[in-house]
């Protein structure tokens, strides 16, 4: 019987397939795709190209195992990756990408050198733009945090002193970059504090700061990864949910330290001022519902999808809470929004996360963890109780999108 040893990256065409699938996997991750979807996009992908491919997608790794002919041997990849920043323009541009293979308008070629051009991609909105809506998500923030009017100023400056952190940052080496949570949280609290003293008695420092870095705040991280555990991810699952609660601890430290040494030399007035009146959402909920799509990099062609997704996801807030409590409408929110991104995503063939992602936002579990641990440093009771609503928010969560799954299936884009 002969034997063949014949490795299939000796052949050009299947060792290109393999390069493709892996750089695309690798850009999928790097953009904000979760692992479940990924793993099923990959798979998907494998069979366009006639590839025997089997994945295994965490938010620190990729695994690529590729089968030969006879079933017996294999070639297998191994990514490191680092959980990226969510990029929902250059995402649908890769789930358009992937369409076109998958009809044979490209090759895969010219879909190689397609996949470099979209990693070249620049923010659809600019660095300008970016910045105003870090400055609107603050704003907003604080006003559902009920800050006072100043609170409400202030939290949007500061905003945009954290994303000039983010932009120094990212383009720095990797390990400053690991510090985004830390540095961020500590410089807005040394000038939350130093701008109570100095200037304004009444501001409410900790709902400046909290207001401030909550864009960054892992909400859906902790959500996402209880998620997955609920559908038996469980390694994805435990990564995510460990990585969103380490980010939020990385948070609280800078924080608690820029309290605290500042605190250490100055004393501060304990007065706040009163928070605005309910009326004045009206306005503010808006002007954050405009914000999260910027944040997160959509085109311009999905920006009114998202606006309409953050929208019926805070009105099925609402409409919940008022039936029962806070919980409630977390769960109506959720159901709603996944709903309207599952359909979304049958109707355009985009991936339903564009529009998801930013309704997770305005239902965001992390800010009650945070608040509950700077509580719990403060000597309060009740600080505790908070940081343990945060699962139970963000098991609501997960909740909601399991039901929605159940009404209308996603068909599994990015």
């Amino acid at each position: 019987m002969e034997i063949n040893t014949k490795s299939p990256l000796d052949d050009k065409a299947t060792k290109l397939k393999y390069q493709f699938i892996i750089n695309f996997g690798k850009a999928a991750h790097a953009y904000g795709s979760s692992s479940i979807r990924l793993e099923i996009y990959l798979g998907r992908l494998s069979d366009v190209l006639k590839i025997d491919g089997h994945f295994r997608v965490t938010p620190n790794q990729l695994i690529f195992a590729f089968n030969e002919e006879d079933k017996i041997g294999q070639t297998t990849h191994l990514s490191s990756v680092i959980s990226g920043s969510f990029d929902m323009h250059k995402l649908a541009k890769l789930d358009e990408l992937a369409s076109e293979l998958d009809t044979g308008e490209i090759s895969i070629e010219e879909a190689f050198n397609r996949l470099k051009e979209i990693q070249k991609l620049k923010n659809p909105f600019g660095y300008s733009w970016t910045g105003l809506s870090y400055i609107f998500a603050g704003v907003g923030f604080a006003g559902i945090l009920s800050g006072s009017w100043m609170d409400v100023s202030f939290s949007g400056l500061m905003s945009l002193i954290v994303y000039g952190i983010v932009l120094i940052s990212k383009n720095s080496k990797e390990r400053w970059a690991s510090l985004i949570p830390i540095s961020t949280a500590f410089v807005v609290a040394v000038l939350s504090v130093l701008l109570k003293h100095f200037f304004i008695s009444e501001l409410n420092y900790i709902a400046v700061t909290l207001s401030a870095i909550i864009i960054l705040i892992p909400g859906y991280s902790v959500s996402i990864g209880i998620s997955e555990l609920v559908n038996s991810h469980v390694i994805s699952g435990l990564t995510n949910l460990i990585n969103g609660l380490v980010y939020l601890l990385k948070q609280f430290v800078g924080a608690w330290v820029g309290f605290t040494l500042v605190l250490a030399f100055i004393n501060v007035n304990p007065a706040v001022a009163q928070p605005i009146d309910p009326i004045w959402m009206w306005m503010l909920i808006p002007i954050l519902i405009i914000a999260l799509p910027i944040v997160f990099q959509t085109s311009a062609n999905d920006f009114g999808w998202a606006i309409l997704s953050c929208t019926i996801a805070y009105l099925g807030f609402l409409f919940g809470s008022e039936l029962g409590d806070n919980n409630i409408g977390v769960l109506i929110g959720s159901v709603l929004a996944g709903i309207f991104a599952n359909t979304w995503e049958w109707k355009t063939k985009k991936p339903g996360s564009i529009v998801l992602l930013p309704a997770i936002m305005i239902l965001v579990s992390g800010s009650i963890g945070f608040r509950g641990l700077v509580s719990v440093a403060q000597g309060d009771a009740d600080g505790t109780a908070q940081f343990l609503e945060m699962f139970i928010i963000a098991a609501t969560l997960a909740a909601g999108f399991i039901i929605a799954d159940a009404l209308i299936k996603p068909k599994y884009n990015l």
